[in-house]
């Protein structure tokens, strides 16, 4: 799903590439499921949080400064060495297009220590999409202690109603902060919108936990039935949110939408369920960093091309434009995963 989830967000961007194409770019911005792209980063932030809590959370019942300094240095291996290329790349780019006046010291040091979302908004961007990677290396800093924290609560139960405080928490703050709407949240206000959505996921698995244990000690009851149930719950989840995309204003909907389909599709064992089990879906999950993380740079490249160019192109060839943007979006994923993410994981964990 996380592979899914990136390609939409790099759908919504892309979008911007074929502007100029006649007729064709009024045709894909008239699918209004599309306008609301965006929000497939708040997915991302509840991921982290349910994934997170399952592989880190036993591990801080018992927090210590080195088995601190571990988690921060996992999460380092993981995210830093393609940020650094990316924001490479990015300066380089944009030093060539608008000149060494363009850029400031502001903007590449937040950008350096992924900082450039904590509440303050150093002007330019650099690689746009890494404004959501600054809020989640925040949560990261923030997350063993919440999980020391919440993993005290010893009622599983006791997480329904923390999901709903927090949603309630993540309404005020949307309102407060971002005029009522999420896609305010990004570079000014992101970390506050991604720590809320976190701890969102967190409360989610141990739900899961709690679901999965009480599945497993009722041996009378038919849990493939139960999983089958799920699986449609999540299809008819997944559906739903382009429903809401389509017709509705809000964008806060989303949000319950998406933590009711993480938690759906971890208990789940249907078609739907198999779908994402392929191995391709799971070669776009592995890539999704890349993904996410590159697709800024073919948005660029397709923008930059002449407008003389896009306005002798048909109709079937800005359909074809935009496939092909996808498609290089993919096989630039693929390289980077290959030469950079998986290369500089391993090296770092190793030490």
């Amino acid at each position: 799903m996380r592979g899914v989830a990136a390609l939409l967000v790099a759908f919504f961007h892309l979008r911007y590439g074929v502007m100029g194409i006649p007729f064709f770019d009024a045709y894909i911005f008239s699918f209004r499921f599309g306008n609301r792209g965006y929000l497939w980063v708040d997915f991302f932030f509840i991921l982290s949080g349910f994934i997170l809590a399952y592989r880190y959370g036993e591990t801080c019942r018992t927090l210590s400064w080195r088995s601190y300094g571990r988690f921060v240095w996992q999460r380092c291996a993981r995210i830093w060495p393609l940020h650094f290329v990316t924001m490479g790349f990015a300066i380089v780019y944009l030093y060539l297009k608008f000149g060494g006046g363009y850029l400031t010291r502001a903007s590449i040091l937040t950008n350096f220590f992924l900082a450039h979302s904590w509440g303050y908004y150093f002007a330019p961007p650099l690689n746009f999409p890494s404004w959501s990677l600054s809020c989640e290396w925040g949560a990261y800093l923030l997350l063993p202690l919440y999980l020391l924290i919440v993993y005290r609560l010893r009622r599983s139960l006791a997480h329904v109603p923390l999901v709903g405080g927090l949603f309630a928490f993540l309404v005020w703050y949307a309102n407060r902060f971002g005029a009522g709407t999420l896609d305010e949240l990004r570079e000014h206000w992101g970390l506050g919108r991604c720590l809320i959505e976190v701890a969102v996921g967190v409360s989610l698995f141990r739900l899961h936990a709690s679901l999965r244990a009480w599945m497993d000690s009722r041996r009378v009851i038919d849990t493939r039935r139960l999983g089958k149930g799920f699986d449609l719950l999540s299809a008819v989840i997944f559906c739903a949110i382009f429903g809401v995309f389509t017709w509705t204003q809000s964008d806060l909907w989303f949000v319950p939408l998406a933590g009711a389909l993480i938690l759906a599709l971890s208990l789940a064992d249907g078609p739907f369920s198999f779908l994402l089990q392929q191995r391709a879906m799971v070669f776009l999950g592995e890539i999704s960093f890349s993904i996410y993380m590159l697709h800024g740079f073919v948005l660029w490249i397709c923008q930059d091309l002449p407008a003389g160019f896009k306005t002798r192109l048909p109709f079937w060839g800005g359909a074809l434009w935009l496939l092909t943007a996808h498609l290089l979006v993919i096989c630039l994923a693929y390289a980077s995963f290959k030469l950079v993410e998986r290369p500089a994981h391993r090296l770092l964990t190793k030490r």
